[in-house]
């Protein structure tokens, strides 16, 4: 018998695991009426369908469910997926509802029946719990709701009552016949890769595949565009003549910050990046990310590689700002990271004990979109 190696070289092998993934920024959610459950679809339950064709097995075209999933699965850009929860009218309010799928699935989107949408109460119950739990809520609006929100004299109605609450995850789209228009400017959003360059959007003049585009009075489009109401609208853009039939305007949150749809949804996915790929960072050590300021460094970079892959998407952008630091005004490319690797040596003994890094200080600047431009035209 020969001299087996394996008492000469000794090897123990390591298996970095996968960790955690990326959230999916495209998980969309509808939340179908009991009385609409084909049979077999027990409540408190979800189905996936992948094609409005596989929906209309179980939703037949004159359900609601499948009215308002034709515009998400149908058209551009394409989606993948839709998941339905069975909701039950046994349950006390849409809080409970929504808690209930939320201990089973994670989700961004969620969609809802005319009737939903039409209840004012309900809306700001619901833009209150998306608000809350960081998930998107399109409230869509039509009809007499819609009239109300286009009247300028009037601070009763929906869009001016979720503005004056701030919700940061919520926006009103109103259309004054189509109740689910707003869906159809969310699918924009869901078909980014924020893994790709320059792929994050703006809502603002996005086209919408199947909705007609309005032409309102300029009273109506003066109501909509009110910093008290901050409602969406697609409508018909011209020019002497000139007709673009259909674009997305005022495509603001309700936020109390000043944001667009798109701030609101870029940073959820900028912050979800962030989280795995520190957690990855640390639980993904064969060893151990040590104390010190190489593993303080390690913390750094991983931190850096995401700002630099929100750089590329064009979520960040260059420009000049002032540091509230020390007033000077300096050049940034998107980001600046503030903590350095040698400040994990001044951890005070509580945080060392309790195995904490140095906290690291991040600052990003939103690169932001161009939505009007101004001309000052000398003629000699």
């Amino acid at each position: 018998m020969s001299y087996n190696v394996n008492n000469i070289i000794r090897i123990n092998t390591a298996i970095s695991p996968a960790g955690l993934g990326f959230a999916n920024f495209a998980e969309a959610v509808y939340f179908a009426l009991e009385a609409e459950l084909p049979v077999g679809f027990d409540v408190d339950t979800y189905r996936e369908y992948t094609t409005i064709t596989e929906l209309a097995v179980d939703f037949p075209t004159s359900t609601e469910t499948y009215k308002a999933m034709e515009v998400w699965l149908g058209g551009i850009p394409a989606t993948s997926k839709v998941k339905v929860w069975a909701v039950a009218d046994a349950d006390a309010d849409w809080p409970t509802t929504l808690n209930k799928a939320r201990n089973v699935m994670w989700w961004f989107w969620s969609f809802f029946d005319k009737s939903v949408y039409a209840a004012p109460a309900t809306s700001s119950e619901l833009a209150q719990w998306h608000n809350a739990n960081e998930t998107y809520y399109i409230n869509c609006q039509t009809g007499a709701a819609t009239t109300e929100i286009r009247n300028p004299n009037l601070t009763s109605d929906i869009a001016t009552t979720l503005t004056a609450a701030g919700y940061r995850y919520a926006s009103t789209f109103a259309h004054a016949t189509n109740p689910y228009a707003g869906i159809s400017l969310c699918k924009w959003f869901a078909a980014v890769n924020y893994s790709a360059n320059k792929s994050t959007i703006t809502g603002e003049f996005k086209k919408l595949s199947g909705i007609a585009a309005e032409n309102l009075a300029g009273s109506e489009y003066g109501a909509m565009t009110q910093a008290t109401k901050k409602c969406q609208f697609y409508s018909v853009v011209d020019l002497q003549g000139s007709t673009d039939a259909g674009r997305v305007i005022n495509s603001w949150s309700h936020s109390s910050y000043g944001e667009y749809m798109d701030d609101v949804v870029n940073l959820a996915a900028f912050v979800n990046a962030l989280k795995v790929t520190l957690y990855n960072t640390l639980a993904n050590s064969v060893t151990k990310v040590g104390q010190d300021p190489i593993g303080q460094s390690l913390l750094i970079n991983s931190a850096k590689a995401v700002c630099e892959q929100y750089v590329s998407n064009d979520y960040l952008g260059a420009r000049n700002y002032t540091d509230p630091d020390d007033g000077v005004e300096k050049y940034t490319a998107g980001y600046e990271i503030l903590t350095r690797p040698e400040e994990i040596l001044n951890l005070s003994e509580p945080d060392r004990d309790a195995r904490k890094s140095a906290p690291l200080r991040v600052r990003i600047f939103r690169k932001g979109a161009i939505h009007s431009a101004a001309v000052d035209i000398s003629v000699y």
